[in-house]
């Protein structure tokens, strides 16, 4: 059984006038150990509706002792304009507690519209961010293409190079058997493994520089995966953060239609009592006259 319900409300309302109680909105929460003022307030006013109401021609006089009379229908009236009263009382308090919960909801809109004017500054920085790495990455392609090519060609060149060097050793050692002066032709072979030596060692230096490249390629590569999924994590939460804004905009508005239904139930009321205070001004009137008619027969 739901906590808020009609016959919960009632119970609370009757358990409180029979205390000698009001039957307020505040007073049924606090019997009921919870709920909302938006869902008690139509309840009890449901159940004010169908209490029966103190009338004039319900009032029950001894037509034996004129001064009992005159004191019960003042008391009845007193009464009645005291049940009005507390009426408008009772509705003037629950509006009070509607426009409490509006006032609350309305401090939370402005907590979640911060929270989603931070989410949204936050997300535009990290996309600045995204950008920036990106464009740095892009450059970092770029220029490691650039050595890469460069350093392909170099390596290329010096292969090519490396290769005649053998042939025309290889050459020069056929051409050792037949020509004389050999001391000359081997040291002249002495220079061709000196250049060889020096290629083969530039090749290996173009080679670390083409492995740290690919390193540092690898690297913006991981950090660009890590900054796309702090954005969508950061997408999310900004997303998460209107569903926020706009059910607590649904909760505000329906406390402002609440608040703006009990302003209407307390005109009303003041209505009441003031039509209250009209049949009993009539009422003592009529009741001062009647003594003066009784007496003119006697006379």
């Amino acid at each position: 059984m739901a906590l808020v319900s009609f016959e919960s409300v009632a119970a609370a309302a009757e358990s409180l006038v029979a205390d000698g109680g009001k039957a307020s909105v505040r007073a049924v929460i606090a019997v009921l150990g919870g709920g909302s003022p938006n869902a008690v307030l139509p309840l009890l006013n449901e159940w004010k509706a169908g209490r029966p109401l103190l009338r004039s021609s319900d009032i029950t006089l001894d037509p034996r002792i004129a001064g009992i009379f005159a004191e019960q229908l003042t008391a009845a009236m007193a009464q009645s304009a005291k049940t009005a009263e507390d009426k408008a009382a009772d509705v003037q308090a629950d509006a009070e507690a509607v426009a409490e919960a509006g006032r609350e909801a309305e401090a939370k809109a402005a907590q979640l519209e911060q929270a989603l004017e931070q989410a949204n500054s936050e997300v535009a920085n990290k996309g600045r961010a995204l950008e920036d790495l990106a464009l740095e990455r892009a450059r970092d392609q770029q220029i490691a293409s650039e050595k890469i090519s460069t350093l392909t060609a170099q390596i290329d060149g010096e292969r090519q190079r490396a290769d005649a060097a053998v042939q025309t050793v290889a050459k020069d050692e056929v051409r050792l058997q037949a020509i004389p002066k050999l001391e000359a032709e081997v040291q002249r072979l002495a220079q061709f493994e000196q250049q060889a030596a020096v290629q083969t060692a530039k090749l290996e230096d173009a080679q670390a520089v083409i492995d740290d490249l690919r390193q540092r390629l690898a690297a913006a590569e991981k950090a660009t995966t890590e900054a796309r999924a702090a954005t969508d994590k950061v997408s999310r939460e900004a997303e998460q953060a209107r569903i926020a804004e706009q059910s607590a905009t649904t909760r505000l508005e329906s406390a402002t239609r609440e608040l703006e239904s009990s302003k209407g139930q307390l005109v009303e009321a003041k209505a009441e009592v003031k039509e209250s205070r009209e049949e009993l001004k009539t009422l003592r009137a009529q009741l001062l006259d009647k003594p003066k008619a009784e007496a003119k027969p006697e006379a």
